[in-house]
């Protein structure tokens, strides 16, 4: 496992007020239709990403540790504080430029080994692994917000929109993923959108 820094990333994001998708209106927060899409999206991110716009995310790993969760975290896995999670945390990279970062917290009593081999390796996003190994995959608790940083990280990602969702898989497999999208993801969109409207 990797050295940690526990400043790194987002801090904790439980004082931000989570939208549930099926009440939050992009129209009124002025977030295009496909802007919307992304942020909304039930399915594998990175598939759906690289199907409707061309966009194909390579991963950096910054960080890899076992950890303990954290309240909120705890609270939307169905863990206890106590239990041991595997904290992972990611960029996904198109042509060099990052689109959003993401960190993963997974129970460890539910991750096979081969599984945590994968993700340890960084190659590939975490929806990737778990779909290629044959395990359906359900999102619930989906929520997006616009961050409202407060103190050291209130520069690094203050008014970016993100999204916090579980994933969940047949076999047990469960895992609290966090993404916080970059100006650049949002660039690329509405250039991809635009020349397949033109």
């Amino acid at each position: 496992m990797m050295a940690h820094d526990a400043r790194m990333f987002f801090g904790s994001l439980d004082s931000q007020d989570w939208q549930p998708v099926r009440y939050w209106k992009p129209k009124e927060a002025g977030v295009s239709r496909d802007c919307a899409a992304v942020l909304t999206t039930a399915g594998s991110l990175t598939r759906f990403l690289e199907r409707h716009f061309a966009i194909r995310l390579d991963v950096r790993l910054h960080d890899q540790f076992v950890d303990q969760a954290r309240v909120d975290e705890a609270s939307l896995l169905n863990s206890h504080m106590a239990d041991s999670v595997l904290r992972r945390r990611v960029s996904l990279m198109h042509r060099g430029s990052v689109m959003f970062d993401a960190e993963s917290v997974l129970p460890l009593d539910a991750l096979p080994a081969d599984l945590m081999n994968d993700l340890q390796e960084g190659k590939r996003p975490l929806g990737n692994l778990l779909l290629d190994r044959g395990l359906s995959l359900s999102r619930s608790d989906l929520g997006v917000v616009q961050l409202d940083m407060k103190g050291e990280m209130e520069g690094l990602h203050n008014g970016r929109w993100a999204r916090r969702s579980v994933l969940r898989s047949p076999s047990g497999t469960r895992a609290l993923v966090v993404e916080v999208f970059h100006p650049e993801m949002w660039k690329r969109i509405e250039s991809t959108a635009r020349r397949y409207s033109a």
